[in-house]
């Protein structure tokens, strides 16, 4: 995928994988939220396979992984976040 611009649509990135900066795979993204009033990104809702992260962590009510981040950059078929 060739960005452009400095936008993007969430067509382009859910189902794409989700790594950390380190490269670890933390699963598939599958949705997106965002704050209504600044429109910000709050979160992102994250299918796993299993546990991939030690630490405790949110879990929304359909088992999906709750991750806030402030950056992300997609490189190739993976969504980059910190």
């Amino acid at each position: 995928m060739i960005i452009t611009s400095k936008r993007i649509f969430s067509a382009e990135i859910l189902g794409k994988e989700v790594v950390t900066i380190a490269g670890k795979s933390i699963g598939t993204l599958e949705d997106i939220v965002i704050d209504t009033e600044d429109g910000t990104i709050k979160y992102f809702l994250i299918s796993t396979g299993g546990n991939v992260i030690s630490e405790p962590h949110k879990v929304d009510e359909k088992g999906r992984l709750v991750v806030e981040t402030l950056r992300m950059r997609i490189d190739g078929n993976k969504l980059i976040i910190n």
